[in-house]
């Protein structure tokens, strides 16, 4: 496509009209890119997962300037897209799952993830609680495609199981703007979601249409950067002391 491509390290400073890097981890690559106000896509991991359920959809989720649940994306055509099968809603009992994730997760973006489990859990007392599958020992929680056919309602922050909770036929509710679904203004349908979610995960195999695609975005991107229209990663934060403090409060 007449670009100049060169692969960096995470410790190396870089200076180029466009990064591309996967995880919003704090890089010097990074650091230098958002200094010198020009974009940055973050290669994130896929919406969808793979199983006999939700379909094969191995492609990445990408977003300009930031994490791909608060970035810039280009408005979707009106155009069919793979999705997963959507099951029929859950209609019959009013059970209620709260799900936690790593307090740690920058997505989170600062958040007190403690407090907010700990809040949730108190207004919804007869709810049940799942935590993030690495805040336990490996294989103590069931596939979470098993769990949400048993839930009418789920409550998220950010997380992403929301959209699997969505497929599943739950009603879902973010307590964030952040996340993929479940916002209370986001009047969508299922369908519509999962439409916009799927062109922001384009198919890697479809190099034609990726990286036109992709570039399609840059010059409103470059605006936004130049703008200071950018997510910094937050400061490193003590995840030990994090955790511990998970472990007392949450799971115990």
């Amino acid at each position: 496509m007449g670009y100049d491509v060169r692969k960096v390290g995470r410790h190396e400073g870089v200076n180029c009209d466009l990064l591309i890097q996967t995880g919003f981890a704090s890089s010097v690559a990074l650091r230098s890119q958002i200094e010198a106000r020009k974009p940055y896509i973050i290669m994130e991991a896929p919406f969808f997962r793979d199983s006999t359920i939700y379909g094969t959809l191995t492609a990445s989720s990408w977003g300009y300037n930031g994490l791909a649940g608060g970035a810039w994306r280009p408005t979707p055509p009106d155009l069919p897209r793979p999705s997963p099968r959507l099951l029929d809603a859950v209609v019959e009992g009013s059970k209620e799952l709260i799900i936690g994730q790593k307090p740690t997760d920058h997505s989170l973006r600062g958040t007190d993830h403690v407090d907010w489990i700990l809040n949730k859990r108190l207004l919804l007392p007869e709810a049940d609680f799942r935590p993030h599958p690495l805040m336990v020992p490996h294989g103590t929680l069931q596939p979470i495609a098993d769990v949400l056919r048993s839930y009418r309602k789920v409550h998220i922050y950010t997380s992403t199981v929301g959209v699997d909770a969505m497929v599943a036929g739950c009603e879902v509710y973010a307590d964030s703007d952040k996340a993929l679904c479940g916002v209370a203004n986001d009047t969508r349908t299922r369908e519509a979601i999962l439409h916009d979610l799927s062109w922001g995960q384009e198919d890697h195999a479809n190099y034609d249409t990726l990286g036109p695609y992709i570039f399609s975005g840059y010059d409103e991107a470059r605006v936004r950067a130049e703008a200071g229209k950018v997510e910094r990663p937050r400061g490193r934060v003590d995840g030990q002391a994090i955790s511990e403090r998970y472990n007392r409060t949450i799971i115990c």
